[in-house]
């Protein structure tokens, strides 16, 4: 049975939970922080003390509080005590969420004492993104599956773990995963408006967050010149050609701004969503943004973005190899490969630990 999709308020919750960052644009975007007891206290005196300035300086986010899991903070509450939050997920996307950073330190040498190649860590990241690229394939018209899988990649993009993918030396191969990316999320848009899902009173309840999230994704991509605008990028048909609707994926901000503004959906989430807004509607006026005409978005294959396709592309580009997989998941070497690379010429994992994961167990690495 999946995970229950109930949508719950989030402050900083994590399995191994990072510290709280004023300055974070997602409430997941820290590393994990092991400074003593005494730092804590000393950041929580600091906390006190901007308390009174920070609830005033016109952030749209309440001030933040410790997290201790849900004991007295505001994580896995309900979504319905807590509408205004900015910061929501459903149950089913902060299990998947916490299970992609997992899947991400399996495929990190240095978590296990070992040095493969330079690149083994950011590739182990594209090869985590690209599962649940496939995961998305696999949902069809799913559309719960869909939106649990945008949730988890709108969290994870602006995490470093995410980061380490930018840093690989295939900068074309990043380009055309982020593009993918771009083009997952806006066809879900999408389909949750041919399902009649997008609006105030929509029982996805966090459609602001992850929309603001991706907003700021664009932000993400431009930093590492992964979407930028090119003189010669061209307009795509959006839809079939007789719609006579262009769209350029590197404006996919303004796509997510103008759904916003059709259906009346307030974005939230990372403290710069006003300017975001601002700079996106700088770029160009909503009114001019083009979306699916509904006759044809209705349709029973209806792929207006063109995401089926791009997805067989991206995947005959990789030749032979298949796109994700467990390839450079670590517990998949042998132990032999596994010493190999060892600094202390042993194998990191333990006889309990092989014998867990030939059981079908799997490992956590923090």
């Amino acid at each position: 049975m999946p995970p229950k999709r109930t949508a719950s308020a989030s402050s900083r919750a994590a399995s191994k939970r990072p510290r709280p960052d004023a300055n974070a644009e997602a409430p997941f975007s820290g590393e994990d922080d092991e400074d003593d007891e005494d730092e804590d206290e000393e950041d929580d005196e600091d906390e006190d003390e901007d308390e009174d300035e920070e609830e005033g300086n016109g952030n749209s986010n309440p001030s933040q509080r410790r997290c201790d899991g849900g004991r007295t903070c505001i994580c896995d509450r309900p979504v319905e005590g807590h509408p205004d939050h900015p910061w929501k997920i459903t149950f089913a996307a902060k299990c998947k969420f916490f299970n992609q950073r997992s899947h991400c330190g399996l495929r990190g040498p240095d978590c296990f004492g070992m040095h493969t190649y330079n690149d083994h860590a950011g590739f182990g990241v594209v090869e985590a993104i690209e599962n649940l690229i496939l995961d998305f394939e696999e949902a069809k018209d799913n559309v719960d599956e869909k939106w649990v899988i945008c949730e988890t990649l709108g969290y994870f993009i602006h995490t470093n773990h995410a980061a380490i993918l930018f840093g690989i030396d295939d900068g074309d191969r990043v380009r055309e995963l982020c593009l993918m990316l771009v083009r997952l999320f806006i066809s879900t848009l999408a389909l949750l408006e041919r399902d009649n899902l997008l609006g105030p009173d929509s029982r996805i309840k966090n459609l602001g967050t992850i929309m603001g999230l991706w907003m700021f994704a664009k932000t993400v991509f431009n930093n590492q010149g992964c979407v930028e605008a090119y003189d010669e990028e061209p307009e795509e048909s959006l839809g079939p050609k007789k719609d006579k609707k262009k769209w350029v994926p590197s404006s996919f901000d303004s796509l997510i701004l103008a759904y916003a503004r059709k259906y009346n959906i307030t974005l939230s989430g990372p403290r710069k969503i006003d300017s975001l807004i601002e700079d996106c509607e700088q770029e160009i006026a909503t009114e001019d943004v083009d979306l699916p005409v509904p006759e044809s978005n209705n349709l029973p294959k209806s792929d207006p973005f063109s995401f089926a396709s791009n997805l067989k592309k991206y995947k005959s580009d990789r030749s032979t190899r298949k796109i994700g997989g467990d390839k450079l998941d670590i517990t998949t070497f042998k132990s032999a490969e596994r010493r190999g690379a060892a600094f202390d010429g042993r194998d990191p994992l333990g006889r309990d630990e092989i014998t867990s994961l030939k059981e079908g167990l799997v490992l956590m690495v923090g």
